[in-house]
């Protein structure tokens, strides 16, 4: 059951309700429907203001409730009027057009004078210049209800004045549910009418993809190109740089391989035959006597450069020599 038919469901029980209250106001009403002529006297202003006066001072009141206008209303308002020219009716229970049809009807079953409706709450009533107290049967009309009837016309009243406004209430509430379907509708459509070529424009783009995908343009061949020949020189290059640390390689090891050693250096020193002597220190005497001969002839003989080694050894050489002399 959707919202729109609970509402509709609710808005026909409210009107089968309506009917019913109304008939049961209309049973309520008396039969005996003889209206009363009402002739009221005609007041100067000097009297109207006068009365008006003394209605505004006056303490005396009739209040009516609920149940509105009754027999017991019209009999205490005669009440009243039997020793007090003007009075007030208090009613709070109603709106003010109800209060104005209220004070109508007062002044048509009492036989008064409407002098003004105060606040909208008040009415100040004059019962008349030649007033004398009527008897039982105008005091209550029978054309009024009777205190428990004018109870249950109440109920029905406020009844159906509810039911009234919460029939306005349903209308308003299916009003609204019927636009707003009717907007979500027209959106639903829109939104399926931009959806549907959407989806076409997107299917072409597919299949043009997919139709060009293995072909190429002669930008795009140009590019590899380009990219292929600085591949191609980047690679070169490398190779070159390669073959260059590789040659400065090799010439480091050739050349470190060709450098003498100091054993070969100390082999070229000038010897004597005798080099089948096993005896250490005699060879370093005779290598130390070499030096001193050639010292002493001042012979041009050029001798290698020597190590350090070489130069202890020749050290601790000669210094044996000298301990043994």
């Amino acid at each position: 059951m959707t919202a729109e038919e609970k509402l509709l469901f609710k808005l026909m029980k409210a009107r089968r309700k309506e009917e019913r209250l109304t008939d049961a106001l209309m049973k309520i009403e008396p039969k005996d429907s003889t209206e009363t002529v009402h002739d009221p006297e005609v007041l100067t202003p000097e009297e109207h203001f006068y009365y008006l006066k003394m209605g505004h001072k006056s303490k005396n009141y009739v209040p009516i409730g609920r149940r509105g206008v009754y027999q017991g209303v019209i009999l205490n308002m005669h009440l009243h009027w039997k020793k007090h020219q003007t009075l007030k009716v208090i009613v709070k229970t109603f709106t003010p057009q109800e209060v104005r049809e209220i004070a109508s009807e007062l002044a048509r079953l009492s036989g008064g004078i409407v002098l003004d409706i105060h606040e909208e709450n008040t009415i100040i009533m004059y019962r008349g210049k030649n007033y004398s107290q009527p008897p039982t049967e105008i005091m209550s009309p029978r054309i009024t209800l009777p205190r428990k009837k004018a109870l249950d016309k109440s109920k029905h009243r406020d009844g159906l004045r509810a039911v009234r406004l919460y029939i306005l209430k349903l209308e308003e509430d299916l009003e609204l549910l019927q636009a707003k379907a009717k907007r979500e509708g027209e959106s639903k459509s829109n939104c399926t009418n931009e959806e549907n070529p959407s989806k076409t424009i997107d299917d072409g783009g597919m299949n043009r993809n997919f139709e060009g995908f293995g072909a190429t343009s002669p930008e795009e061949e140009n590019f590899l190109e380009e990219d292929s020949m600085s591949e191609s020189g980047l690679i070169s290059e490398s190779e070159d740089l390669s073959d260059i640390f590789e040659m400065d390689s090799e010439a480091e090891s050739g050349e470190e391989s060709q450098k003498p050693l100091y054993l070969d250096t100390f082999e070229k020193f000038p010897s004597q035959g005798d080099a089948d002597s096993e005896d250490f220190e005699e060879h370093l005497r005779q290598i130390s006597t070499k030096s001193k001969k050639h010292d002493s002839h001042g012979e041009a003989e050029e001798l290698p450069e020597l190590d350090e080694i070489d130069r202890i050894f020749l050290n601790v050489g000669s210094l044996l020599n000298k301990k043994r002399r």
